[in-house]
């Protein structure tokens, strides 16, 4: 029963493993200002994907009623994922870039707590993260029938991951920098498409064999 758990940290590690602005923010400033104040930043985004999530898992519930949104959801939202595979996989990175241009994240009252704050905001004003988690929501929740146990120890599992491997680049901020290395954020890349087109692959196939051959069979 826990495979979805372990299901759900597996889409959290190529979450984790993307290099992009969000990355460099985060590890820019634990090193300006530390990392007490990195781990509150990667807390803030953190509760900002979680909201992001059960939000986005809510609207679903209502959306899918019958098993047929079942499967024509699933097979749309996995096959968005393999697409963001295929546009991540051939991503070119300019091989003149050596830093991401990223400005230190400010605040103006002092303290952790603000910071938290500022990464919730500055991560839930992220359209493009309002997509994704959308998307993934909806694969996943058609992908296993609705279940509601499932999908949430799926996403437990994917918010986990994200979140320790966030403060894990806090705490190592000054020793990870080599990610802005051309040819690392290339193979980055290239990974991380293979592993969106993997898990969409999977939504898919799962969605359609739970259809036909689980609850969501139709007979009529």
């Amino acid at each position: 029963m826990l495979h979805p758990l372990f299901e759900g940290m597996f889409l959290g590690l190529t979450v984790a493993i993307v290099i992009g602005p969000a990355m460099f923010a985060l590890m820019q400033t634990s090193i300006k200002h530390g990392v007490k104040i990195g781990i509150f930043l990667a807390v803030g985004i953190f509760f900002s994907d979680l909201t992001l999530v059960v939000g986005s898992y809510f609207g679903a519930s209502a959306l899918i009623s019958n098993p047929r949104n079942h499967l024509i959801l699933g097979i749309i939202g996995g096959s968005v994922l393999i697409l963001y595979g295929v546009l991540t996989l051939f991503r070119k990175v300019p091989k003149t870039e050596q830093v991401e241009a990223v400005s230190e994240i400010k605040v103006k009252r002092r303290g952790p707590l603000p910071y938290f704050f500022k990464g919730y905001l500055l991560n839930i004003a992220n359209p493009s993260l309002w997509v994704f988690w959308i998307t993934s929501v909806l694969a996943i929740n058609a992908s296993y029938a609705g279940n509601k146990q499932k999908v949430a120890l799926f996403f437990a599992g994917t918010l986990f991951i994200v979140l320790g491997t966030d403060i894990f680049k806090a705490i190592l901020a000054n020793k990870i920098k080599t990610a802005a290395n051309p040819v690392v954020k290339t193979w980055v890349n290239r990974i991380v498409g293979i592993l969106f087109m993997i898990i969409g692959t999977f939504v898919i196939c799962n969605t359609i064999w739970i259809f036909y051959n689980g609850s969501g069979i139709i007979t009529k």
